[in-house]
């Protein structure tokens, strides 16, 4: 079988009822599977252009996987077992196609969505509430750094979060119910007449992009296309710039290229860029290329992070 037909699988932690689900519907899609544990890295058969990891064990560091799976120009997809585990029915079906999708475009299932055209002029964040604005970037790894991250606030700060988090559609509530858990920021999905308020986090949709309107409130709009995540860390940047005029960005664990650019959008546009460091990062990718570029203000672990962000707001 040609070596892009074959899609390698490599279990971070046990091996998932989510992995075998996928596992049974790419041999029935005609892919061939070769699946290893965290210990084989050296077995990998480095002709497979496509890898899937099977991260259950979010405490374990995957910086070495990726880097080895990236010198040989293999595409690495990840699959959050913890999540995907718990998907039925629909939404189940939903995460099968949006994984097809990676591994081959031609799976389309990408929705059109109709842009809705709503004025900003006027926003007074300040009369709100609100004075400042962090996006918060995370891909794989984020979900624990962001609830370490929110339990250091009082929840009573005058902050308006705004969190890209790299996922398909059919996670979004999950994720926006596994974010809540740190019980001291609350966590709401974006959608369309939401108020934004201050010490609230707003997490991003996947299928759509937001405006915040003069009153406040949320409007939705057609997504880029031609966008290199779901969501896009850089689109949300540029188009919150342009929104709100200033905010700051928090990168988090994760492993794409997405976030470069949304940074050097922020630091150049005068606002804050901080870092996760690598260490305390699932996989560090986003946060080192920032780095690399001296871009970050601060680096530290998420809970260094949010006190860090609490001193700013104080001076």
């Amino acid at each position: 079988m040609p070596s892009e037909q074959v899609v390698g699988l490599i279990h971070i932690g046990s091996q998932q009822p989510s992995a075998q689900f996928l596992i049974n519907q790419l041999k029935l899609s005609g892919y061939g599977i070769q699946q290893y544990d965290q210990s084989q890295l050296d077995e990998v058969d480095h002709e497979i252009k496509t890898f899937i990891v099977n991260l259950f064990d979010n405490e374990v560091n995957i910086d070495e996987i990726i880097v080895r799976l990236s010198e040989h120009k293999a595409k690495v997809i990840f699959n959050d077992a913890q999540i995907s585990n718990e998907l039925v029915g629909w939404n189940k079906n939903r995460w099968l196609r949006h994984v097809l999708h990676k591994i081959d475009a031609s799976h389309d299932i990408l929705p059109e969505v109709k842009p809705e055209v709503n004025s900003n002029d006027g926003l007074d964040l300040k009369s709100m509430g609100i004075e400042s604005v962090w996006v918060l970037a995370a891909s794989i790894g984020g979900p624990e750094s962001l609830i370490k991250f929110f339990k250091e606030f009082e929840g009573d700060e005058p902050i308006l979060f705004i969190i890209v988090q790299h996922m398909d559609s059919e996670f979004s509530s999950m994720m926006e119910k596994q974010l809540n858990k740190n019980k001291s920021i609350p966590v709401k999905l974006a959608e369309a007449g939401v108020k934004i308020l201050p010490s609230q986090a707003l997490l991003i949709p996947v299928d759509e992009d937001i405006n915040i309107k003069s009153d406040g409130t949320i409007a939705v709009k057609d997504v880029n296309h031609h966008r290199i995540s779901t969501p896009c860390i850089d689109d949300v940047c540029s188009d919150m710039i342009e929104n709100l005029e200033q905010i700051n960005m928090a990168i988090f664990s994760g492993m794409a290229k997405d976030g470069v650019k949304g940074a050097i959008n922020v630091f150049e546009n005068g606002g804050k860029v901080i870092t996760q460091s690598a260490e305390s990062c699932v996989v560090s990718a986003i946060a080192e290329e920032v780095r690399k570029l001296s871009m970050s203000l601060f680096d530290g672990d998420p809970v260094s992070m949010a006190q860090y962000i609490k001193e700013s707001i104080t001076k």
